[in-house]
């Protein structure tokens, strides 16, 4: 039996860093990203395992489902990681839309035919996802994400031209219970799907949310944890092996009862928050 790893944005640092701590497991990591030239950079980071590599937009779903053919005539499916995503202050409310969310969907179902039992899907989503009320005619909206009108009834509740900031944070919640729903289906298969929340880690991505959205740095410094990272030039205080770290957990053995559920790795911000 060959043991496949998928992992999506595969060229970021969050993508490279899972795409290490999942090697160990793995006799082939398939890895994709969007961009070639830092999808080839991050395979290099990978030494335990054979690497291939296909570049492409999760946003095609004929993209998807080549990946999910690529995944399955390499072997049986261990794990399928998703870190790909746009933020706030890298794309437009549609483009959001469309990678954090639907193409999460997409993901889900085209490799839903090859779960085998031990098959592990983790999707990242954010703490944004938790973070202030919620309402339930847009959770409905945001339960059907393949719907042919699905962005029209987005628009509808979030108006004309939706802001970036409050897409990409219903979008995330729209992850979140995604995954708790596909749990059933790949469970019936023998497999497990889990959505992970991160807090404010120390990427090109967060600096780049940390330099345009001011709140960042007050939410840095009410994180419990921060602390004890203090000292560092890092401006946030997660790091990309704290999710990458979970990431290989959720995807073993020792693992293998928890599935549609959300893990949030944070550093104590939700809670932080919560006692304002």
């Amino acid at each position: 039996m060959t043991r496949v790893s998928v992992v999506t944005g595969a060229g970021g640092a969050m993508g490279a860093a899972c795409a290490a701590a999942l090697a160990p497991d793995a006799d082939v990591m398939l890895l994709t990203d969007v961009n070639a030239e830092h999808l080839a950079a991050a395979s290099g980071g990978v030494a335990t395992a054979k690497v291939c590599t296909i570049a492409g937009d999760l946003a095609d779903p004929a993209f998807v489902a080549e990946l999910a053919a690529r995944a399955r005539a390499l072997g049986d499916l261990r794990a399928l990681v998703n870190t790909a995503g746009l933020s706030p202050s890298m794309a437009g409310w549609r483009e959001i839309l469309q990678v954090d969310l639907v193409a999460v969907a997409s993901l889900l179902d085209a490799f839903l035919p090859h779960v085998t039992p031990g098959s592990t899907a983790v999707c990242l989503a954010s703490v944004s996802g938790h973070m202030g009320t919620f309402d339930v005619g847009m959770d409905a909206v945001l339960d059907d994400p393949s719907a042919a009108d699905f962005e029209a009834r987005f628009r509808a509740l979030a108006g004309a031209e939706p802001d970036p900031g409050a897409t990409y944070r219903l979008a995330k919640r729209g992850v979140v219970r995604l995954c708790r729903r596909a749990a059933a289906a790949w469970g019936a298969r023998g497999g497990r799907v889990v959505s992970l929340s991160p807090g404010l880690i120390d990427t090109a991505m967060g600096r780049l949310e940390l330099e345009h959205q001011p709140i960042k740095t007050w939410l840095a410094e009410i994180t419990p944890l921060s602390a004890e990272r203090r000292g560092s030039d890092a401006p946030l205080p997660g790091r990309v092996d704290d999710i990458a770290d979970t990431v290989a957990f959720l995807s073993s053995e020792r693992a293998s009862f928890v599935t549609g559920c959300d893990v949030v790795v944070d550093g104590g911000l939700l809670a932080a928050m919560n006692n304002q």
